[in-house]
């Protein structure tokens, strides 16, 4: 009799088991299709996986100072949203605006203020978050060893849960930081700064690689070597050329002259145009150096372009200038040295003149006439 009650209580609790197992199963599906109906019903809302009020900063060490390229979400800068329908347009990039990043976004070198210019404002995206891209340029007071950035941004008038995320890289050295209301200075040191020796390096590297990248410039120099003979003649056109494009580079560069960069391009492919036609009509170059001092004073500018898009340091503006120059010098004179020795032996043969001069000649002119006309064609739109 005990044993058969022991066997009843034991399928009585095992029944009650069942019953709950099931009734729990149950309540989890229910849960489950109530879930899936709620997510369906939230679906005509858009979802992101980032937080709406993130901005980022990247920050870009250099010689001559700081590039800074800054993200802020659309949604924390509404204050400048003028017609109120919750969007920034373009037209409301407004001056505003940047004098309100510009103020609330500092970089410091010896606790002085480094000077700042605005460089371009644009709506753009990031990660799906809608926003304004700013890029900024802070000017280095002094070679740059480090420098503080003040980042007050937001935080104390529209949003003290913002939050930014910046990157600083100088050369291959890269440097993270946050900040945060809570933490709204943070202070950079260069692994490796700035010094007159390494500028000026830098800034003679940069010449060569110019010259040797221009291609327009290495064809013009080619060109004018074509039918020289001596080596006296050629030491005179690489001297009158180094002359007349070191004056307009110094020029440029210190904004005496402004010539239109379009123009400057243009004329440089038609100066390649000249020689390569003066090559087939003229047998003697004795007197081609005054043609190529004039030709580049024309070419001076074009080096003085690529060197303001580069950007000269102002405390070793004078120095960077001479460093860059003469590296367009060592540039040239390696494409000379290596050049000229193989043309002078071509010379002994009698089809130097047909085949290399004349043919060379005609193919030379023929780039250069279709970059011209491209150049021309990019004027006139």
């Amino acid at each position: 009799m005990i044993m058969m009650k022991w066997m009843n209580l034991i399928i009585s609790i095992e029944d009650e088991v069942r019953c709950f197992m099931k009734t729990t199963y149950i309540r989890i599906v229910i849960l489950i299709i109530l879930a899936l109906f709620l997510c369906l019903g939230n679906a005509r809302e858009p979802v992101s996986a980032h937080p709406l009020n993130n901005g980022y900063s990247q920050l870009t060490v250099g010689s001559d100072g700081v590039d800074y390229e800054l993200f802020i979400p659309e949604i924390s800068l509404l204050r400048f949203d003028t017609n109120k329908d919750n969007r920034l347009s373009e037209s409301e990039l407004s001056s505003d605006l940047a004098k309100y990043i510009q103020e609330h976004v500092r970089l410091e070198q010896t606790m002085k203020a480094m000077p700042v210019a605005m460089k371009s404002m644009r709506l753009d995206e990031k990660e799906t978050v809608p926003g304004v891209s700013f890029v900024l340029h802070y000017e280095a007071l002094e070679p740059i060893k480090g420098f503080t950035l003040q980042y007050s941004l937001l935080f104390d008038d529209a949003d003290p849960l913002h939050i930014n995320f910046v990157l600083i890289t100088e050369g291959d050295d890269v440097d993270q930081a946050v900040m945060d209301t809570a933490h709204r200075s943070y202070h950079y040191q260069s692994l490796h700064p700035a010094t007159l020796g390494s500028t000026l390096w830098n800034y003679f590297m940069l010449g060569i690689e110019h010259i040797l990248s221009g291609y327009d410039h290495l064809l013009f120099l080619l060109s004018l070597l074509l039918i020289a003979r001596r080596m006296s003649e050629v030491v005179k056109i690489v001297t009158a050329f180094t002359i007349a494009h070191s004056i307009t580079l110094v020029l440029a560069a210190m904004e005496i002259i402004k010539p239109p960069g379009a123009w400057v391009e243009t004329g440089i492919a038609l100066t390649i145009c000249y020689v390569a036609v003066e090559n087939i009509v003229v047998r003697s170059s004795r007197l081609r150096w005054v043609l190529t001092f004039a030709f580049g004073l024309i070419h001076g500018m074009g080096f003085a372009s690529a060197l303001g898009e580069i950007g000269l340091p102002k405390m070793y503006f004078a120095t960077s200038l001479a460093s860059f120059n003469l590296g367009v010098e060592a540039g040239q004179l390696s494409i000379v040295v290596l050049v000229l020795p193989l043309l002078l032996r071509l010379q002994r043969f009698d089809w130097y003149r047909k085949v290399i001069v004349v043919g060379g000649s005609v193919v030379i002119f023929l780039l250069a006439a279709y970059w011209a006309l491209e150049r021309l064609e990019a004027l006139g739109g």
